[in-house]
Order: C-alpha cells, then sequence, then structure tokens
C-alpha cells in the first residue's frame, strides 16, 4: 500500500489566471463550431444521434473528479472558476465546457467516418493524432499550472505521466463503439437513450483502461511495478484501437455498417 501518495494531493495550488481564462476562451469558440457540426450531422443523418450525443458529453462531467484521483491529477482550487464540485473535487469551468464537445465530437466523426468508408490506415492515422493532441494539451496544462499530477509514476515527460493520455484515447473509443451500437440498433424513438448511455461508455472505458496503472501507483513506489501498471495500461488502449480497426474499417475482413433499415450489418468477407 503506498497511502502517502493521499499526502500529495496540492490542496494549495493556485489557479493561474491567464492560462485559465485562455483555456475558457478556447473551450467556448470549439464548444460553438461543435454545435455547428452537431447541426450539420442532424441534417445529414436525418435523426437527433449528434444532439443526444451532445448532450451526454456534457452530462459524463460527474465522472471527471473520479478519474483526476484514479491518475492523480488535481485542477488547482484557489482562484478557479468553478463548474461542478463532486466528490471534494472542484472541476473548472473550461473542462465543463470542454466535456460537451471532446466526448461527442470524435464519436460523431467516427460514425460520419463509418457512412464513408474507414480505412485501417486512416484509423490508425486518427488514432495517434489523437493520443499526440491528449499529449500536447496535457504538457501545456502542467507547464502553465492549470492543472499537476502528483505522486510518482512511469514514463513521466515535462510533468505528464504518458500512460494518462494513452487513457483518454482509449475512452474515446468505446465513446465511438457506444455511439455506433446505440445509433444503428434502437429504434428511432429509443435513441434519446444515448444521453445516458454516452456517459456510461466514456465511464467505463477509461475506468478499465486507467486501472492497472492506477493500481500500481496507489500501491507502491517501486519503479518496475509502476512501469508495469502503466505500459499495461497503454497497451490496452493500443489493442482496444487494434479491435475496432479489425471490426469497422472497410479493408478488414469483416466490416460493420449501417444498413437501410439502421440495423447493424456484417458485410465482407
Amino acid at each position: 500500500m503506498n497511502p502517502k501518495i493521499l499526502d500529495l494531493v496540492p490542496w494549495d495550488a493556485v489557479m493561474p489566471a491567464g492560462p485559465q481564462n485562455l483555456l475558457i476562451g478556447l473551450s467556448l469558440l470549439i464548444a460553438l463550431l461543435a454545435m455547428w457540426f452537431v447541426v450539420v450531422e442532424v441534417k445529414r443523418r436525418n435523426d437527433l444521434v449528434p444532439v443526444y450525443a451532445f448532450i451526454g458529453a456534457g452530462l459524463a462531467i460527474v465522472y471527471e473528479p473520479l478519474g483526476d484521483m484514479l491518475v492523480c491529477a488535481l485542477y488547482p482550487l484557489h482562484g478557479q472558476i468553478g463548474w461542478i464540485d463532486v466528490f471534494g473535487r472542484l472541476i473548472p469551468m473550461f473542462i465543463g465546457v470542454l466535456y460537451f464537445w471532446y466526448m461527442s465530437v470524435p464519436g460523431l466523426y467516427f460514425l460520419r467516418k463509418l457512412d464513408t468508408g474507414l480505412t485501417r490506415s486512416t484509423f490508425w492515422r486518427d488514432y495517434w493524432i489523437l493520443v499526440a493532441l491528449c499529449v500536447g494539451i496535457e504538457v501545456y496544462g502542467v507547464s502553465q499550472a492549470a492543472w499537476v499530477y502528483y505522486g510518482t509514476h512511469a514514463y513521466v515527460v515535462w510533468g505528464v505521466p504518458l500512460w494518462a493520455p494513452f487513457t483518454y484515447a482509449g475512452f474515446t473509443l468505446t465513446i465511438c463503439i457506444g455511439l455506433h451500437l446505440m445509433s444503428t440498433q434502437l429504434a428511432r424513438k429509443h435513441q434519446w437513450l444515448i444521453i445516458p448511455g454516452l456517459p456510461l461508455f466514456m465511464w467505463g472505458g477509461h475506468l478499465a483502461i486507467t486501472m492497472p496503472a492506477s493500481t500500481a501507483v496507489f500501491t507502491t513506489t517501486d519503479p518496475l511495478w509502476l512501469w508495469v501498471g502503466a505500459t499495461i495500461t497503454m497497451a490496452l488502449s493500443v489493442m482496444l484501437a487494434w479491435v475496432v480497426s479489425m471490426v469497422y474499417c472497410s479493408d478488414g475482413k469483416r466490416v460493420v455498417e449501417r444498413s437501410l433499415s439502421g440495423k447493424l450489418a456484417v458485410v465482407g468477407k
């Protein structure tokens, strides 16, 4: 057991005003662009799946404090413009707004690509771009003290344990899978269930993928076991991406598509 990690939470950290205001502005701007994308997709699809996904994504925010505990991250409490206070953790406004578009747009993009044909090369390109973006955002946020990681971790670069961004890419994949299944298998009158469903896809994906690294961090400070836990977590994210590529990509042996009836169909050899 490594109970000392609970004593390392930097409760006295101060949220810098400049980076916080910049992040709020960027989150709001991207949210506006995301709403435009949602409208475009509603017209293209002729259903309300994009709207339901956007709403469900925003509701998923209640998991953020638990997710932060698992990756040992904290948004400074002092000087923070808050959005929600759950489990003793105050979550800033820029994260609350971010959830609406970050948890919905990738899944809607995934559905769009499936309709036009998603190749393995495109899928893997997008996956690694997503991982790189997650790493970049984390490095920027930590460098500006907008949030901080505490405790002993493996694969730390510029204050960021690199296994954490892999979990963010991983739960994006579970959102994509869940959103596809609910949008194709549910009758249109039941598709509103995407609103409570999308948070479950996000929460379950992050919890499952994070568990090996998080267990190691909360159990020991031994570099070997921290490395093992972090490596397994990153491998789970990549493995999930591999499975998705085999099932959903059009140049694979099996292709899952939305048939004209809206039901799940497997085509190809």
